[in-house]
């Protein structure tokens, strides 16, 4: 994996190399830092990263101009801002790798959302299980499971695997939620109160909760130009926030 910085990307920029209409291309197994991105958002460029047979043909002294070359390494990790240290400070943690960044990061309090979000579900199911509800801990587990695979996605800056939750696809998903009457006889839940019960209740901070987790998700992925860099992430947050909706539909009367 090649980690380009801010002032990797510059040097790029600047060189002219890798840039065709409007386009800058890059090998395949590239990554840039936040700072990076919002470079080329600055700079009005798209990122194409290209495959191994193309890479091969890019000339070394791009690449070393990037800064990404590990024989260019100066400290143990590195900086967001390009530079390098040869021990974390207090004040810092890894976001991925070694690239060591502040714990007020976007992204590191998306992770501290997740953590108490995932925290909560289990208080939930431990509640559940108190009432013999076995079907609304294996909801809640689903959830759990999906919630895991989007932390893994983020953490490894892989592609989230947009599978099936509770056996409903995005559609799906989608028309239930929007048609609660429809498929569960009731209306929408415009006016939440104590009396819908304890376990309707604590489902719908978990739904509020995950909002809270989507809004930190975009923030950590917004760039300069106000697009975002990890839409399937948001998406499945978004997707998320459905899915405890319906299972509230399914457990109202609990």
């Amino acid at each position: 994996m090649n980690l380009i910085t801010e002032d990797g990307i510059k040097k790029i920029i600047k060189s002219g190399e890798s840039i065709t209409d409007s386009e800058l291309r890059l090998p395949l197994k590239s990554m840039l830092t936040p700072s990076a991105k919002s470079v080329l958002a600055d700079h009005k460029l798209k990122l194409v990263l290209i495959d191994d047979d193309i890479e091969k043909n890019l000339t070394t002294s791009v690449m070393e101009n990037a800064g990404v070359m590990a024989a260019k390494k100066i400290g143990k990790f590195n900086l967001e801002s390009g530079g390098f240290l040869d021990e974390k400070p207090e004040h810092m943690t890894q976001l991925y790798g070694n690239l060591l960044v502040g714990k007020d990061h976007k992204r590191i309090k998306l992770r501290g959302e997740v953590d108490v979000l995932m925290g909560e579900i289990m208080k939930v199911q431990i509640r559940a299980n108190e009432l013999q509800l076995t079907d609304l801990v294996s909801d809640l587990q689903e959830v759990f499971d999906y919630i895991g695979e989007l932390s893994r996605s983020e953490v490894l800056n892989e592609a989230l695997d947009t599978s099936k939750i509770l056996g409903f696809n995005q559609q799906e998903i989608r028309d239930m939620s929007h048609n609660p009457k429809k498929y569960f006889g009731r209306e929408h839940l415009f006016n939440i109160t104590y009396k819908l019960g304890e376990i309707p209740i604590l489902l719908n901070s978990l739904r509020a909760l995950i909002r809270k987790t989507e809004i930190a998700c975009y923030e950590g992925f917004k760039l300069a130009d106000g697009t975002v860099g990890r839409i399937d992430l948001i998406q499945g947050y978004n997707r998320l926030s459905s899915v405890m909706y319906i299972i509230i539909f399914k457990h109202l009367d609990h």
